[in-house]
């Protein structure tokens, strides 16, 4: 509750008992001292700035289309990851503004991290966005008033969640139009809280709603707030799908690189399993025992092991080549995975502890791997360990390569691990994208069909049971009273293939006859990976490396 002056305090009302009553935040947020008009608010247009770079092309196409109609009734823009969202939105902001059609924007995003990337982009600090005036969570409370130096501010969907009233109140701000836009609007859950907290702060408040998402379905195929659809599919005002992106150049092609190997492992039933990524015939439980120890399994000669050298060696060619910021993620299942990680890379492979992002309050807003995000942003180092906190909306363009050692396996969370590695970057322009991933059938099919479209609410994701081909290795768990432990004992790598978002594959076999000619040659510009890829498209080089096989 408020307390407030009965008569305000500028219409001479004085500071006492007999002139105060007790407000809601809102009501009294949204107070004028104008008894019979309200003053229709106008932001000061001069403490904007364009930006004089041009927008891409599917910006160029969107942004009459969300002109358009956003005045009338909430737009949604889908558009792959690295597409260039940001970048969008403020450029509709600046124009929606400058034609005094809002006067005020409240921007809603999942974590503090992308917070940060939303200010930098709207500070001026970014000459490819326009400056647009943002107060966020690190400098401003939802109690404190807006300002007239600011057009608004950044919260995050919990901040929203938690002070739902306060942004109802600075939304219908007397003469103020507000926009607000909810940015990975996935989150926003229509029987969620945070989608309750959208819809009770804006639903009739705003006056005008743009979502955005690069990966707009929820995996518990709830309605999704102001986004329309049709029989479980979203209805967008547009759409911009990854294919297009790398067509157009907007978005880098991606590689997939695949780790083989055997992993041993005690199940439930206390036996234990010796399982390798070439065994086919597998229940739904050893698949995923089977994934689980490789990727938990972090030692020597472990296919975990594989994944980070491989990928290491693949940042210093990059690095030796004159990428010299090029830096890789490790995404990881939670924060004791993540130090044993770290850990690892710092005895055994890099020499020094990486970077780690990770929160143990189990917090997307906790501002420790928020701020370790940031200073990575800005910085030089290789690696960034990270669990979740990276997964969507952070923008660190020298990402060139992820190590995929988590075990979310929805399609939301790969789309969203693989889009770190596909944003463009100026200074590199042909280059790509890099995903080292275990050869788990689930994982590889979501690879293969990544550039596909998806609906917005797709239907449940249905599980078959076993049937009678799964005889080969049959996990099964035991009764109660007899369960043990899950426990890995041991992993062990082999090379595996590659392919990429061209539809090209090169077999682990020609991988590693590239690396045989690579060292042969002593040739510096390029890697296993690559060179087998190319290959696989050419029949003279193809050849060259086959000639190879006696020194195997």
């Amino acid at each position: 509750m408020h307390g407030d002056h009965i008569v305000p305090w500028s219409l001479g009302g004085r500071t006492t008992m007999d002139n105060l009553q007790a407000l809601c935040s809102s009501c009294n947020l949204r107070k004028s001292n104008r008894e019979d008009e309200v003053t229709r608010a106008a932001f000061n247009v001069d403490l904007l700035a364009q930006t004089v770079e041009p927008l891409r092309l599917w910006q160029e196409r969107a942004l009459p289309v969300v002109l358009e109609r956003i005045m009338s009734r909430p737009v949604l823009v889908e558009a792959c990851p690295g597409a260039g969202k940001t970048r969008f939105a403020l450029e509709a902001v600046y124009r929606l503004v400058e034609s005094e059609q809002v006067s005020r924007v409240l921007v809603v995003v999942p974590t503090l991290a992308i917070v940060d990337g939303w200010s930098r982009a709207a500070s001026g600090s970014d000459r490819s966005t326009p400056t647009v005036p943002l107060l966020t969570q690190r400098e401003w409370r939802a109690t404190d008033m807006i300002g007239k130096q600011w057009l608004g501010a950044i919260i995050t969907y919990q901040s929203l969640f938690a002070a739902t009233e306060m942004f109802l109140a600075h939304a219908t701000d007397p003469g103020e139009r507000t926009l607000v836009i909810f940015d990975e609007v996935h989150h926003a859950g229509a029987n969620r809280g945070w989608g309750t907290a959208a819809q009770e702060a804006f639903g009739s408040g705003a006056a005008a709603i743009l979502s955005m998402s690069g990966t707009p379905f929820r995996t518990d195929c709830d309605p999704i707030v102001f986004v329309p659809s049709r029989d479980g599919s979203a209805l967008p005002d547009f759409r911009y799908s990854y294919d297009e992106a790398i067509a157009n150049g907007a978005c880098r092609p991606v590689q997939f690189v695949e780790a083989r190997g055997t992993t041993t492992f005690r199940a439930e039933d206390g036996a234990v399993h010796t399982v390798s990524f070439d065994d086919t015939k597998l229940t739904d439980l050893g698949e995923r025992h089977r994934l689980r120890a490789a990727l938990e399994w972090v030692g020597e000669n472990s296919i975990a092991e594989k994944m980070l050298r491989d990928t290491n060696d693949y940042l210093l060619g990059l690095r030796a080549n004159g990428d010299t910021d090029a830096a890789g993620l490790v995404v990881c299942m939670d924060c004791n995975h993540a130090a044993r990680v770290a850990d690892f890379m710092g005895d055994h492979v890099i020499g020094f502890r990486p970077v780690v992002a990770c929160s143990r309050l189990y917090d997307e807003n906790d501002p420790d791997p928020a701020n370790a995000i940031r200073l990575f942003c800005g910085s030089h180092d290789p690696w960034l360990v990270a669990v979740g906190m990276v997964s969507e909306g952070v923008d660190i363009t020298r990402l060139r390569a992820v190590v995929y050692l988590t075990n979310r396996l929805t399609l939301l969370a790969f789309r969203q691990i693989v889009g770190r590695v596909v944003r463009s970057d100026l200074r590199n322009r042909d280059d790509h994208g890099r995903v080292y991933i275990p050869a788990d059938p689930r994982l590889l099919e979501m690879a293969r069909h990544v550039t596909d479209q998806t609906n917005l609410l797709p239907p449940p994701i249905v599980i078959v049971t076993d049937g009678n081909e799964a005889t080969r290795v049959r996990v099964t768990a035991a009764k109660a009273s007899t369960r043990m432990p899950f426990k890995t004992i041991s992993t062990t790598a082999d090379q595996g293939s590659v392919f990429d978002t061209d539809g090209r594959e090169a077999q682990a076999e020609l991988v590693q006859y590239a690396r045989l000619f690579i060292e042969r040659e002593g040739l510096t510009g390029t890697d296993a990976e690559s060179l087998a890829l190319a290959a696989a498209g050419s029949e003279e080089l193809r050849s060259a490396l086959l000639a190879l096989r006696s020194e195997l």
